[in-house]
């Protein structure tokens, strides 16, 4: 094929793509507070490990947990550029933790997502430890543009004649939201990708040398084996990858004298290079790997009752390959998901194109090496689902960055074949190189836009600290009340004044700084029933967790909006008071007096508005508290009504269950009751249970039991949830509830809480 100038070709086209991705990767570290990536402190922790003791950590033996068991090289290259910094933190120093980073951790938003309180010390221009954790960072993003780097050269290796692919490729890997905001963390999984990458075109190089094997193919293969071994463990899967491509040539060639020689030498230079450390491995932990040691503090898997669960979190996997933040809990929309499933899952049913077409010429050009990059798809998609199915942590799609330039150039590849044949329908000859330039072009500048839209539009609003109002501004509902003599609340508003089950109610609050507060104070906002029974409630740092007391300084003014959530098991028709207030934390905690504009006191809750609470659309019509709570597939709780909720110790309380059949139940299933403490955790049995059967049905049937539990004569007062669970006749196991989606959530149904009064 004729090559032509193209808009997107050549080392011009892949300087600008590097341009490009450096400056994205860059910003990405700067949005991105320190720390907030998957692991980050543990990997920075092993860097300061070999900075600070001059040895490599050992599993277990750290008074902080640190990733001890990865091979070194990514750590010796973060402390040979940072040995010089005086961070003036010891090893194992712990930044601020936000207790509520994991508020609603699945919605796409803002609030909660920060792992830790930052705060000015992180500000550029950088020192100390700041400064040593973005060098760190900046060799990441280095090593980043390596593998976009070596992705083109394997696309240029593949297809000299149509440098476009190549440069398509390339640019599919750069403009990944996921490996851009990877490359500018601390972490090895880039480096992991890098030394997988070198590998895979060091495979692409040999199928495609015409004088087949040599001495220096084993070489090249023991140096390149042993970086990737060195790098992360989990690239050994990589001799696969190596050992098809050194057979296949041997076979194709007849060269099996050589074979061995290749053989050998990458056996003997994996073993100079690499085996201390395996010997380290097994001298300190017992096997070379340290794999058993990490489970052993980490936590593991049974594989032979984990893979319907490794199945189940494939969609979740996918995801975090292209960009899920943090530790997951910065999703971008669902529907950017959809659409990069439809993108690279028709870009590869692409490669079936030239066999449909019968096109055998491209087949043969092309076939051996192509192979190598599916095959590498392949093999890295195993590794990570082996890992999913051993490790509770192994659904994280970086695990497949080792094979990430393989599905790119795959993708883009097989976008060039569906172009091939459209062209030729049309105008009956094959797709120029300047069509598919044009192609490139129009794919990876919608994800270069991807790319913005993930780092500005949602990674950096996380971090952003409230927005702030003007001292002469109209605040709606203006109340000027103060919390103790450091701050006021100038007004507020709220999203609604009626709430169902499930619903939100979002408060827009209006907060001037007045006096320096001393420390940290949490912010609250309570719903209380007409019972003096929480309904619900939110805590927070203020800023949702991104201006803490702490920062503020007298003056300040800022727009706080919170969306405090009812439980899908909220008790109706009912009253409720919304509130608002400061608490300190901590076992000598206490909440700051409120005072109103003209000096009168108003308690340590401010009350900002009563609230009505209605029932859910009820899916029968003919039951109290409507619920959809689904126990295998076999039993739904559609409702339920307590005999009383407020109580004294010694009084019956009985609680009704509506339930419906969902199939035809022929045994005898039992339902437990029972009476918690708030908050219930799931660790900590009820103090008060009783069981009643739940007779057969058939499909369809509603019926209605009713368990009571005596309270017990020295029950304290206060308020208490209700636990309520269904247990299988059969096997005696108690039921999961399962979601719309067909995931497990609980085995256990938290109802509204009852109030035992004095």
């Amino acid at each position: 094929m004729e090559i032509e100038a193209s808009p997107y070709r050549g080392k011009k086209g892949i300087a600008i793509v590097l341009a490009i991705f450096l400056l994205l990767a860059f910003a990405g570290s700067v949005i991105n507070p320190l720390y907030e990536a998957t692991d980050e402190l543990r990997h920075y922790r092993y860097v300061q490990h070999i900075v600070q003791l001059k040895r490599l950590p050992v599993q277990g033996e750290m008074a902080c947990q640190a990733q001890g068991h990865h091979p070194p090289l990514f750590y010796l290259l973060g402390a040979a550029a940072t040995f010089w910094i005086d961070t003036g933190q010891e090893i194992c120093s712990q930044p601020q933790t936000n207790p509520f980073w994991q508020y609603r951790y699945w919605e796409v938003g803002t609030d909660n997502k920060n792992q830790y309180l930052h705060g000015p010390e992180e500000a550029f221009p950088w020192y100390g430890e700041a400064l040593a954790a973005h060098i760190v960072r900046g060799i990441n993003i280095l090593l980043g543009a390596g593998v976009v780097v070596l992705t083109w050269i394997i696309g240029r290796a593949i297809w000299p004649k149509r440098p476009s692919i190549a440069l398509g490729g390339a640019a599919f890997v750069a403009f990944n939201p996921m490996f851009v905001y990877m490359s500018g963390a601390i972490h090895n999984d880039v480096l992991a990708a890098l030394s997988g990458t070198a590998v895979t075109l060091a495979c692409v190089l040999l199928v495609k040398d015409e004088e087949g094997l040599s001495r220096r193919w084993g070489v090249a293969f023991g140096l390149l084996f042993s970086l990737a071994l060195m790098s992360k463990f989990n690239l050994a899967a990589v001799a696969a990858l190596v050992a098809v491509a050194v057979t296949w040539v041997a076979w194709r060639k007849k060269q099996w004298r050589l074979w061995l020689e290749v053989v050998l030498i990458i056996g003997g230079i994996t073993l100079l290079l690499t085996g201390w450390w395996f010997a380290r491995n097994q001298i300190l932990y017992g096997e070379p790997t340290g794999f058993q040691r990490l489970t052993e503090i980490w936590g593991k898997r049974d594989p032979r009752d984990s893979f319907g669960t490794a199945v189940f979190e494939l969609p979740y996997t996918w995801t975090s390959l292209w960009g899920r933040f943090g530790y997951g809990q910065i999703p971008l929309p669902e529907g950017i998901y959809l659409g990069l499933r439809w993108l690279v899952g028709l870009g590869l049913l692409g490669l079936l194109v030239p066999l449909l077409r019968r096109d055998w010429g491209e087949v043969k050009a092309v076939g051996a090496p192509v192979a190598i990059l599916i095959l590498d798809v392949l093999l890295f998609f195993a590794v990570l689902f082996n890992y999913l199915l051993v490790s509770p942590a192994g659904a994280m799609g970086r695990f497949f960055f080792p094979a990430l330039a393989a599905l790119a150039l795959l993708t883009f590849y097989g976008w060039s074949q569906w172009l091939n044949w459209l062209v030729q329908a049309i105008r009956h000859h094959p797709a120029t190189n300047r069509q598919i330039g044009w192609l490139a072009a129009v794919i990876n500048a919608g994800l270069i836009g991807l790319v913005l839209v993930a780092l500005l539009g949602y990674l950096r609003p996380v971090y952003a600290q409230p927005p702030s109002f003007a001292p002469d501004t109209a605040v709606p509902n203006e109340i000027n009340a103060q919390f103790d003599s450091f701050v006021k609340l100038r007004g507020y508003e709220l999203s609604t004044d009626t709430l169902r089950p499930g619903e939100y109610v979002a408060a827009k609050l209006y907060w001037e700084v007045t006096g320096q507060p001393p420390g940290d104070y949490l912010l609250f906002l309570h719903l209380i029933d007409s019972t003096d029974t929480m309904v619900a409630q939110r805590d927070t740092y203020p800023g949702l967790g991104n201006f803490p007391s702490s920062q503020w300084r007298p003056g300040d003014r800022f727009v706080e909006t919170i969306r405090l959530h009812t439980p899908e098991t909220m008790y109706t028709p009912e009253t409720a008071v919304l509130s608002v207030g400061f608490y300190a934390a901590g076992p000598d905690g206490y909440r700051l007096g409120v005072t109103a504009a003209d000096g009168s006191g108003l308690g340590d809750a401010l009350p900002l508005a009563e609230m009505r609470l209605e029932s859910a659309n009820n899916l029968r019509g003919d039951v109290p508290n409507p619920l959809n709570q689904t126990y295998e597939n076999q039993m739904r709780l559609v409702g339920y009504e307590y005999s009383s909720r407020l109580l004294r110790p010694g009084d019956d309380l009985t609680v009704t269950l509506y339930w419906e059949a969902l199939a035809d139940i022929t045994e005898e299933y039992e339902v437990e009751v029972g009476l918690c403490d708030d908050p219930c955790p799931d660790w900590l049995p009820p103090r008060q249970t009783a069981v009643t059967p739940i007779p057969p049905l058939t499909a369809g049937e509603v019926i209605s039991t009713a368990v009571t539990i005596p309270l017990d004569p020295t029950i304290s007062p206060g308020s208490y949830l209700i636990h309520v669970s269904l247990i299988d006749p059969v096997g005696n196991k108690y039921q999961n509830i399962i979601g719309e989606d067909g995931h497990y959530i609980d085995d256990r149904l938290l109802l509204a809480r009852v109030r035992v009064q004095p």
